[in-house]
């Protein structure tokens, strides 16, 4: 079992970094998000409710893909599209299980994940008449999923699904739903090696030889992760779900088939075109979260 540690000096200075680029950066980068976009176009196709609980149910599902994120929400946003709006949540799951069934890149564990949507399938809080009240309690809502779902109301799916849901309002409404600092980071693949990377955590007596090795260290203690981020987080006036976008983007330069300074200049540089700032100044962020690596 590794001893996972938080290193307070590394919460002061990251969060200081992330703070000169501000909510406003990390609300420009979401837009440009193609989840984002998919949320969009099933937002423009029926009501808000309805959208609301199908996005929330396929978030729920969203996991160990055969393929992008990305292109997976591209696939469901179109599938969605050219059917009829369900008037239930009964509805809602008939047509999840009929996508899913039919998903050229959800197809891993299909069995489970049907199962996780019959498990809410009976939760008021998902019904398309009732779930826009919760825009203003997400926290309540993931706390709703959780009691179905028999699991913690911090995991990664819960959490990305209310990120979905913030990233649905401002489709619909045309502004952004800031979401609370009491909503922590959903851990993936991205932000558990950013986590090590930029010193935050600190993984002891590990003989860390590959990046997987670092996501399974990180991932078998998420709440460390997320503690640490929510004080990022705080430091950096960012609420942590909104700080996401940001570090997702970083992260995803960080693989073997980059050396570090390959990752940095990579990283800076779609900093730099996204949101027209300098690239020194975008290379000094991304050089304190690609601190160290294997």
């Amino acid at each position: 079992m590794n001893v996972i540690r938080i290193n307070d000096e590394r919460i002061k200075v990251i969060g200081s970094k992330l703070g000169g680029l501000g909510l406003d950066i990390a609300l420009k980068i979401e837009e440009l998000d193609p989840q984002f976009q998919a949320a969009r176009l099933i937002t423009q196709k029926m009501s808000f409710g309805s959208a609301l609980t199908l996005i929330i149910l396929n978030s729920l599902i969203s996991y160990r893909l055969s393929g992008r994120g990305e292109d997976y929400w591209s696939e469901f946003a179109l599938y969605i599209s050219k059917m009829g709006e369900p008037r239930n949540l009964r509805e809602a799951v008939k047509l999840m299980v009929n996508f899913l069934s039919n998903s050229r890149i959800n197809v891993t564990l299909r069995r489970s994940k049907m199962m996780r949507l019959l498990k809410v399938s009976m939760s008021e809080a998902l019904e398309p008449w009732n779930i826009t009240k919760y825009t203003r309690n997400l926290r309540g809502l993931a706390k709703a999923l959780a009691s179905s779902l028999k699991t913690k109301w911090t995991t990664k799916t819960i959490i990305f699904a209310m990120k979905m849901l913030c990233y649905a309002y401002r489709a619909h409404h045309g502004k952004p739903l800031i979401a609370p600092f009491n909503i922590p980071i959903p851990i993936d693949s991205r932000i558990a090696k950013l986590s090590w990377t930029s010193g935050l955590l600190d993984i002891i007596d590990a003989d860390l030889m590959s990046w997987s090795d670092v996501v399974k260290a990180v991932t078998s203690k998420p709440s460390m992760a997320q503690k640490a981020w929510s004080s990022v987080a705080k430091t950096s006036g960012i609420p942590p779900l909104h700080l996401d976008s940001i570090l997702w983007l970083i992260g995803g330069f960080i693989n073997k088939k980059h050396s570090r300074e390959e990752a940095i200049k990579m990283a800076s540089n779609a900093l730099s075109r996204i949101i027209s700032k300098n690239n020194d100044e975008m290379s000094e962020i991304v050089e304190e979260l690609i601190n160290r690596y294997l």
